[in-house]
């Protein structure tokens, strides 16, 4: 996400890769888990750092707007 952040796309639930990589993160940071290319849980460690680059994200999109 922090090298080609204009690789992802944001809205309320997910974060969506080109790739076809999709993150549910609707429920917030205890809620985030891969739902495809199959669904797969992550260590709070993991869900710690994809909080911090999914505000990264936001912020960036809010500035370019």
């Amino acid at each position: 996400m922090a090298r080609n952040p204009d690789d992802w796309r944001l809205d309320d639930f997910h974060a969506q890769h080109k790739s076809g990589v999709k993150i549910w993160i609707g429920n917030g940071l205890f809620g985030y888990h891969l739902e495809k290319p199959e669904y797969q849980e992550i260590g709070f460690i993991e869900k710690f750092k994809l909080h911090q680059q999914i505000k990264l994200l936001h912020e960036n999109k809010k500035i370019e707007n």
